[in-house]
């Protein structure tokens, strides 16, 4: 129960909570009240004394003041709604970073605001969306709703749907909800201010694992970091520096600074693209290069004459009257090559599978050159393609070759060449000499990889067979395949990887060389993260551990946020064009 006695008039100052008046009279004047101040302020006691207003009243008052007053104010800058005139506005809610400031200006708020010149019922209605945060399914339910990340996808993309999280990179799941661009990227804080860094709080609050050191809570990197992905171009790291650079017979050829020698550090990034051939590899490969002829076409042994020496008389001009041995005897005792079995389209097992086409081809080249040859090759292979397959090829003499083979002869050219190109020599057409990226050698090897196999099995069985002559590393064309790789499924199209393609292992994260180099310097740097694996996995190094990453990144050290190294948005792209071309 309260205690009444400690509210009498000689025990405190007369106070009625409900009222807002409290008796003017002084608790130690020791003279009764018994009535106090009345409702309105009259003393109740004949006005012996003047009632004062409580303080809770005085609080009151000075609230409905102060709303009063700032209602006021808000009415009074709400008139200056241009943004443009430079005057303060209840409704500018502040200057646009530096990247959307052309936004700004006369209506321009409607670029992202879908309320905006629709008053305070179209602006009621878009604060109470609920359709604020939801995808936009077309054009009709974007004017119908009120979503900032609608307008940020009319002019970003990424590679993905921007309400998934870090853009459908991962498989979708349904405990993954939906994100939208306003989690983490917010305007109008300043000219100076970029939106797009990221705090480790917002990274945290999707992520179940919440990792606070990247030394103690970070997943270990996978197995074989970085190298676990295909390589376009093949480089034995090991042998390279464990035999061959200490040979002594070699030492004036060996790129000179170790690493540096073959990487181009001046370009780093991510990755450091190695040197040109003619700049890292020319001096030890270029003579082996040279030496690997592309044999097209070979005169194959024959067990029966099929054409009429009556007919290679009259193409070739040659004596009509035939030999008088009794039996005949091929002047070839080799096979034919494989692409030229998948070119013709005849088995190769035994000289009655393949001898009637290959001398129906022979007969026409006498009258026609090389034509039936290309004309058989682009049935098989794209037709367009003949031009860069046959860049240079020699028509004649390739019909005199035929005649010779007609006549179960071998040819014997005119004079010898020691230029790179098109021959005929013997009982062979071959492409001499090549050179590194040499173009009629590239375009076969791509053309024949990028070939779809046939359906019949048999087909399909030619096709590879041509492909394993013209791609294997040792005896192939160039020794093109002893450094590059094919791409794509070994029983459909491929193709050849000319170049060094710096893949991303992993999208969602980023490294700079570039501060690690410059940190400790291109030769020591390299070798202290990459080291050499006599096991031969993947390039033939070992793979970077946390452990190397730590030794520098972590509390009190350089930095270790999550934005160090990952990303959020993938293939971020503009879809409208930026610049616009002036006629």
């Amino acid at each position: 129960m309260t205690n009444v006695e400690r509210f009498r008039h000689n025990k405190s100052a007369y106070e009625r909570p409900t009222l807002g008046w409290r008796c003017g009279r002084a608790s130690n004047w020791d003279a009764p009240c018994q009535r106090g101040p009345s409702a309105n302020g009259v003393c109740g006691d004949g006005g012996s004394c003047t009632p004062r207003r409580t303080l809770a009243m005085l609080r009151g008052r000075i609230s409905v003041l102060v709303i009063g007053a700032t209602l006021a104010l808000v009415a009074i800058l709400a008139l200056r709604t241009d943004s443009a005139s430079g005057g303060l506005s209840s409704l500018d809610p502040g200057p646009l970073s530096s990247a959307h400031a052309h936004f700004s200006g006369p209506g321009a708020c409607s670029t992202c605001h879908t309320a905006y010149g629709q008053g305070a019922s179209g602006w009621w209605q878009a604060f109470w969306s609920a359709k604020a945060l939801q995808p936009i399914e077309d054009e009709a339910s974007k004017r119908a709703s009120h979503r900032l990340s609608a307008a940020c996808v009319g002019c970003h993309s990424f590679g993905g749907n921007e309400n998934l999280p870090h853009n459908h990179v991962f498989e979708r799941r349904a405990d993954l909800a939906s994100t939208d661009c306003l989690q983490c990227h917010t305007e109008h804080k300043g000219r100076r201010e970029r939106i797009v860094t990221l705090t480790q709080a917002q990274c945290q609050s999707c992520h179940k694992q919440n990792i606070h050191d990247f030394a103690k809570n970070h997943p270990p990197f996978a197995g074989n970091y970085p190298y676990d992905h295909a390589l376009s171009i093949r480089f034995d790291h090991v042998t390279h520096f464990g035999k061959h650079f200490k040979d002594g017979t070699v030492a004036e050829k060996v790129p000179k600074g170790g690493c540096v020698g073959c990487h181009v550090v001046g370009q780093q990034s991510r990755a450091i693209r190695p040197a040109h051939f003619n700049t890292a590899c020319a001096g030890c490969h270029a003579d082996g290069i040279n030496s690997r002829d592309f044999v097209l076409f070979r005169w194959p042994e024959i067990e029966k004459n099929l054409i009429a020496r009556a007919d290679v008389a009259k193409a070739c001009n040659l004596p009509a009257e035939e030999k008088k041995d009794e039996s005949f005897s091929a002047v070839s005792a080799e096979g034919p090559t494989k692409l030229s079995g998948f070119l013709l389209d005849v088995p190769l097992d035994g000289a009655a599978d393949y001898e009637q086409k290959v001398q129906d081809l022979a007969k026409a080249m006498t009258t026609d050159g090389a034509d039936p040859l290309i004309d058989a090759t682009g049935e098989r292979l794209k037709a367009e393609t003949t031009p860069r397959l046959f860049a240079g090829f020699n028509s004649e003499q390739a019909r005199q070759a035929a005649c010779a083979w007609a006549a179960n002869e071998e040819f014997k050219p005119a004079g010898k060449s020691e230029l790179s190109g098109w021959r005929a020599t013997g009982l062979e057409l071959r492409y001499a000499k090549p050179s590194h990226a040499d173009p009629v050698v590239r375009a076969w090897l791509e053309t024949v990889a990028g070939v779809t196999p046939p359906d019949d099995a048999d087909g399909k069985a030619r096709l590879e067979a041509a492909r394993k002559e013209l791609m294997s590393p040792t005896e192939g064309p160039g020794g093109c395949m002893k450094c590059h790789t094919l791409a794509g499924p070994s029983d459909g199209a491929q193709t050849v990887n000319w170049r060094v393609e710096l893949r991303t292992v992993s999208p969602q994260t980023r490294f700079d060389h570039r501060p690690h180099l410059d940190l400790l310097g291109p030769e020591k740097t390299c070798t202290t993260c990459h080291r050499l694996d006599t096991g031969q996995s993947g390039a033939g190094l070992l793979p970077i551990t946390m452990a190397q990453c730590t030794s520098c990144h972590g509390a009190g050290k350089v930095r270790d946020d999550c934005r160090t190294c990952h990303v959020y948005h993938q293939d971020h792209a503009f879809t409208k064009r930026m610049v616009q071309d002036v006629k």
